[in-house]
């Protein structure tokens, strides 16, 4: 009998270390993929719009459809990105931009002038 209590005990163990092990290696794992910038995690999307209205923090723009959202053309403001150097924009300027969705709404990417 003692040696049955002792197998099962050692089994009960076993079982409890590769199960910490187990969720040892996930939280590093989530850890690690929250760790990610959410710039680096969320799509990309392009469109050609016209500048409706310029701020120190964002831009409105009337922009084409972007099938890849499922969005009919419509004007709508976008953040700006902090630090980052773009061209002077002018209200009527048509202009190629990208963009993605963060915790605040869509930012700016990139905006380049069409010419």
């Amino acid at each position: 009998m003692r040696s049955y209590l002792l197998c099962l005990l050692a089994a009960v163990l076993a079982t409890l270390s590769v199960s910490t092990v187990q969720a040892a290696e996930m939280n590093h794992t989530m850890h690690h993929d929250m760790s990610q910038p959410a710039a680096m995690q969320a799509p990309v999307y392009h469109s050609q719009g016209i500048i409706k209205k310029v701020t120190p923090q964002a831009v409105s723009i009337s922009h084409q459809a972007i099938p890849d959202l499922n969005w009919p053309p419509m004007t709508m403001q976008f953040a700006l990105p902090q630090g980052v150097d773009l061209p002077e924009l002018q209200v009527g300027q048509k202009v190629d931009f990208t963009f993605s969705q963060h915790e605040r709404g869509y930012q700016i990417v990139s905006l380049t002038p069409q010419h």
